[in-house]
């Protein structure tokens, strides 16, 4: 059973994040990405290699509806392999202030969730 508190949206946003700690590597690593939900406490994104659990990542998210970026701060809560495509599966939590006009994208979110998943697409959108 699913006791999540808030509603996720099924939505593929573009992102760009950077890994801010790591042990025995370079201070920042850089990537882009698509979300496979969102919602007010977190989101799920798809990465071509595994990232350390836990670990503090910043994220930009990038709303069609809004000309610049949304930066928030995540922590990786989990990362789970998808191996029908080779790639990772990454739950992040947000976690410190998180931006006043969140939840209004959030809401924009919602009212765009125009993501269907159409026959013999492989499920991503579960946990």
């Amino acid at each position: 059973m699913d006791q999540r508190r808030f509603k996720r949206f099924l939505r593929d946003l573009k992102v760009t994040y950077t890994v801010l700690s790591k042990v025995d590597s370079t201070p920042f690593e850089f990537g882009d990405s698509v979300t496979l939900d969102i919602s007010r406490t977190g989101l799920a994104l798809l990465l071509d290699e595994p990232i350390p659990v836990p670990i503090l990542l910043q994220l930009q998210l990038r709303v069609p509806t809004r000309p610049y970026g949304l930066f928030v701060l995540g922590k990786s809560v989990y990362c789970s392999p998808v191996e029908e495509i080779g790639m990772y599966r990454v739950g992040i939590k947000f976690v410190g202030i998180l931006p006043p006009d969140l939840e209004q994208v959030l809401d924009e979110v919602q009212t765009t969730n125009d993501r269907v998943k159409v026959e013999g697409e492989l499920d991503l959108w579960k946990e």
